[in-house]
């Protein structure tokens, strides 16, 4: 599938610079422009709005566009928010480049009625328009590039999957490429946490009007270490709280509704259908943190992008402004985009970030081609090279269900299964799959999965965590790849009680070295609170609307297997 950009904006050559890729190399400032508000007229005569920060030179410089439906008045005050993610703008403009923060039709103060489905076709549209825009200024040089987090990292891979001729190379950092599968559901579970708050935040927030001199003030004010501090304090506690107390206008409910209510997989939203459409270099980025909406995003871009690539994926962390990865930015689109020998296309084409190490391990592609795969079966409470012939069962309860306190006593809603400790270290870096024969009492339920990493005191360290709606297990054969087994969300089956099925769950890849002495500890159950990938570890992660029945689940242990990749020998 392929959607086209007709535009005919030429792609003059822009000025070369020199150097190597040293972060202690000397670095060229400029003065930075701040131009805000800056009118982008559309084809139909709408007026979109955005931010422009320019280097203050005669010389044209490439551009960059950060493109979201959020208000971009909040952006420059530093306020430690999921929507506050174009990335260091003003910094990126001291290096030498013209970044446009951009509003989508119909936010901020952008004209226009905003779209119920993301990523629509009429947004889709204004993309190019914009970038054509941008490439005819008399301050840029023709050549653009993007930049940002999230949204804004989705907005690239569309982007470029329509071929503008003047976007020239992206850097989508922590994007998602299914919407449905890893934004609006979670395996087919709607994704109630993210997706209230998202909405709803974002949507309220629309209605905010900053002058540029409040917003800079702020900047200074918000961007201390106390304030970042107290901030996210209270924010932790206000968040889950603010979807049903936001006045958030009726665009941002259409569309909370478009994904809550319809039960459609949204096709159209998402950037996957178009990545092989993708002919510019794309510099892939994510965090292992990012399990509840964006690492897979990661991978399935690697698999599906034949363009000149590389992808790094970074360690565990959650936290916003998005200024990480700010000196990654400038040295691609340094090469990218000015043709900079700075040695960017020396790096070898996969970094990540190998956790209990605590360094990076760098490799020719992904999945990592010297590893070799390491299954693991259930027995009772073990898991280990040998599957028992029994069966385990786990209590299903829906999220504020009301039942009795004293019911976790004599039942369990999760269940368990331990390896023996590890008599050396094990590198353990790859997809994570595991099949489960399972008999549920009601007509749906929702599985998670999680793996954690146990040490000898019986602390454990989250590292993974997969999840399915059983009604969504037929497999998609076409979609999967090598680091995801997809599902066809189109069309789920109910279950018939009491009858086994099988599901196949991704969990989310991982990279750890797992210590001599600790264990890998698999959890399985429906009570999403418990089985979460914990914030506190540095996990991004949202709640999701199930199970939908309360119910009894059982596992049988003869065919379920955990199957992990190890780079070297298997511990069994």
């Amino acid at each position: 599938m392929r959607r086209q950009c007709e535009d005919s904006i030429s792609q003059p050559v822009g000025r070369a610079a020199t150097g190597r890729l040293d972060p202690r190399g000397k670095r060229v400032e400029h003065r930075v422009l701040f131009e805000l508000d800056v009118g982008v007229p559309m084809p139909d005569g709408v007026v979109l709005r955005g931010d422009l920060y320019r280097p203050d030179t005669a010389e044209p410089s490439p551009a960059l566009l950060g493109w979201s439906p959020y208000n971009k008045d909040l952006m420059p005050t530093g306020l430690p928010a999921p929507f506050n993610e174009p990335g260091a703008v003003g910094y990126l403009a001291s290096r030498g480049y013209a970044v446009l923060v951009a509003g989508a039709r119909g936010t901020g103060r952008s004209g226009g009625v905003l779209e119920p489905v993301m990523h629509s076709e009429g947004e889709r549209a204004d993309l190019c328009s914009t970038i054509a825009w941008l490439a005819e200024q008399d301050w840029c040089d023709g050549r653009v590039g993007m930049t940002g987090m999230s949204y804004f990292a989705i907005s690239q891979l569309v982007a470029a999957g329509l071929r503008p001729p003047a976007l020239r190379a992206i850097f989508p950092f922590g994007a998602t490429t299914d919407w449905y599968a890893h934004g609006a559901t979670q395996g087919g579970t709607l994704h109630s946490g993210f997706l209230g708050r998202y909405t709803a935040i974002n949507g309220a927030a629309q209605r905010i009007r900053l002058s540029p001199a409040v917003r800079h003030a702020l900047g200074y004010v918000l961007g201390a270490a106390p304030a970042q501090r107290l901030i996210r304090r209270l924010m932790a506690v206000a968040i889950p709280r603010l979807p049903r107390m936001l006045p958030a206008p009726e665009p941002w409910m259409r569309r909370w509704a478009e994904y809550a209510l319809s039960g459609e997989s949204h096709e159209e939203a998402s950037a996957w259908p178009t990545l092989e459409d993708i002919d510019i270099p794309v510099l892939i980025g994510s965090e292992w943190s990012m399990v509840g909406l964006h690492l897979f995003g990661a991978f399935e871009a690697w698999h599906r992008i034949s363009a000149p690539k590389k992808m790094f994926i970074g360690p565990r962390w959650a936290d916003w402004p998005w200024l990480r990865y700010q000196e990654e930015l400038l040295a691609f689109y340094d090469h990218t985009l000015r043709g900079a020998d700075n040695g960017y296309d020396e790096l070898p084409p996969v970094r990540y970030w190998l956790h209990g190490a605590e360094r990076w391990e760098t490799y020719s592609d992904w999945p990592v081609p010297d590893t070799r795969e390491w299954t693991l079966r259930l027995d009772g409470t073990r898991l280990g090279a040998a599957a028992g012939d029994d069966e385990r069962t786990w209590a299903a309860i829906p999220v504020g269900m009301e039942y009795p306190g004293a019911f976790d006593t004599f039942d369990s809603q999760v269940i368990g299964y331990d390896t023996d400790p590890m008599v050396e270290n094990v590198h353990l870096v790859g997809p994570v799959e595991l099949t489960l024969p399972l008999r549920s009492t009601a007509l749906d339920t929702h599985v998670q999965a999680r793996l954690s990493d146990v040490d000898e005191q019986g602390r454990a360290q989250v590292l993974s965590v997969g999840w399915l709606a059983a009604s969504h297990r037929a497999v998609d054969a076409e979609r999967s790849t090598a680091t995801e087994t997809v599902h066809d969300h189109g069309s789920p089956t109910a279950l018939t009680p009491g009858e086994q099925v099988r599901l196949r769950i991704s969990l989310t890849p991982f990279a750890q070295l797992l210590r001599r002495g600790h264990r890998l500890r698999l959890e399985l159950g429906s009570d999403l609170r418990t089985l979460a990938a914990p914030p506190e570890q540095g996990f991004v992660y949202f709640e999701v609307a199930g199970p939908p029945y309360p119910a009894r689940n059982t596992v049988s242990h003869p065919d379920a297997t955990l199957r992990l990749s190890v780079r070297g020998e298997p511990p069994w």
